[in-house]
């Protein structure tokens, strides 16, 4: 009967041990942020640490407690240094290191004196401590809208911190101290399976973020190529038409294919970008981006500068992708496909942290659908509503990217819609 229970528990501390390799391993390789690795193998350290006391039982203080110390410093640590984005760089190390010197120090002192086990962990506690409650403050302000694992890892974070900050206190009263105990270890796996939901459901996150950066730069690609070759095609079409000069439409025709191949280009640069990492916000200047589009829709549709009407500040500076531009042509592109025979661009708000701009149209307006659409964050991630063309939904999408707050509503004059107004938020500020 004693050997079966040998044998059962060798195959629990496996099993325990190959969930615990499961799991960092996972964090590790396949995270896409560097901050869940050293969570992860914080969490283990720090739980293995913790595990030597039952592991090594002892009545007092011995030197296996300087291991139980040096695992619970350093995993610890780990957490902390994740949570605050620092790199275990050469200068770093030396902390690890003086850590463990000095928790070594405390061990053989409690020994040599004879003093209580929880005085000698009680340093180690409040640095703890603070390390879990500093981590909880930082989860807390994590802007994803990533539900329950984001609570569930404050509450357990909050919990561990606070076990340890009344350690001392319970320490010496067995009843109480065996209930501290288990709510800590509680308060440890709470933590932990916290962690692996939440990097599992920002990982989910961000391969849709990047199936999405794929559908909306390819459909990019596809909408504005059609474009520029159809305003080629036009051109070549007019010189046939022996009472205009001709030189002028290959010129037109050239310069539009010269365009397409340098789109092609800087998109196959963007989508490469893209795919990999998270659009990075630049200080641009709006009015430059705004112009840039103007040209392209005044050269493709054939329009003057007088039909657009742009009353923005020329030194406005904006935090938003390389994107935006395309954010701005399409906008364009619909209303003058739609027969809008003018666009309105006004600035409506600046202060120190945002601009909001007011894009109007008269191309007819838009069906209550397309706005509920364009007026959905989520959208991307729904069936696309009947009469949504790519347009519009690289509209919602180039929003997305370039963090730019986005809505819809009419332009209406006299109790009849006329047309779209387009409302864009953008951050002054980095």
């Amino acid at each position: 009967m004693q050997e079966t229970q040998i044998v059962i528990d060798y195959i629990l501390i496996l099993s325990f041990l190959t969930l615990y390799g499961t799991v960092t391993w996972s964090f590790i390789r396949y995270s896409t942020r560097e901050s869940y690795r050293y969570w992860a193998v914080g969490w283990v350290i720090y739980s293995f640490g913790a595990l030597c006391v039952l592991w090594f039982p002892a009545e007092g203080l011995n030197l296996l407690d300087a291991i139980t110390l040096a695992g619970m410093y350093v995993g610890s640590t780990l957490i902390y240094d994740g949570s605050c984005g620092k790199r275990l760089t050469r200068k770093r190390i030396p902390i690890y290191l003086i850590g463990i010197v000095l928790l070594t120090v405390f061990v053989v002192v409690g020994i040599f004196l004879n003093l209580p086990f929880y005085l000698v962990f009680a340093p180690l506690g409040f640095h703890i401590a603070y390390i879990c409650f500093h981590s909880a403050k930082i989860v807390y302000e994590i802007q994803e809208p990533i539900g329950q694992p984001k609570v569930w890892m404050i509450g357990g974070l909050t919990t561990w911190g606070l076990t340890w900050l009344i350690f001392p206190a319970v320490a010496f009263i067995p009843e109480v101290y065996s209930v501290f105990l288990i709510a800590q270890a509680i308060s440890v796996v709470v933590t932990g399976a916290s962690m692996l939901t939440l990097f599992m459901r920002t990982v989910t996150r961000d391969l849709e973020k990047q199936h999405q950066v794929t559908q909306i730069t390819s459909g990019l690609v596809q909408h504005d190529i059609r474009n520029y070759i159809q305003v080629a095609r036009l051109a070549l079409d007019l010189i046939e038409n022996p009472s205009l000069v001709n030189d002028h439409w290959i010129d037109v025709a050239s310069n539009s294919l010269d365009d397409a191949r340098e789109f092609v280009d800087e998109m196959r640069d963007v989508t490469a970008t893209l795919t990999r990492f998270k659009p990075n916000l630049e200080a641009q200047n709006l009015l430059t981006i705004i112009n840039s589009a103007k040209n392209r829709v005044i050269q493709e549709y054939f329009l003057t500068s007088e039909q657009f009407k742009i009353q923005i500040s020329e030194d406005i500076t904006i935090f938003t992708c390389r994107l935006s531009k395309e954010l701005f042509w399409n906008i364009f592109d619909n209303a003058f496909k739609h027969g809008s025979d003018s666009l309105n661009v006004v600035e409506t708000q600046s202060d120190s942290s945002k601009f909001k701009l007011e894009i109007s149209d008269r191309g007819g307006g838009v069906s209550e659908e397309i706005k509920r659409f364009l007026n959905n964050t989520d959208s991307l991630s729904e069936s696309v509503a009947p009469g949504v063309g790519l347009g519009l939904v690289l509209i919602h999408g180039l929003a997305l990217l370039c963090r730019v707050q986005l809505h819809v509503d009419d332009v209406i004059e006299e109790s009849a819609i006329v047309g779209t107004k387009y409302t864009l938020i953008f951050r002054t500020t980095n």
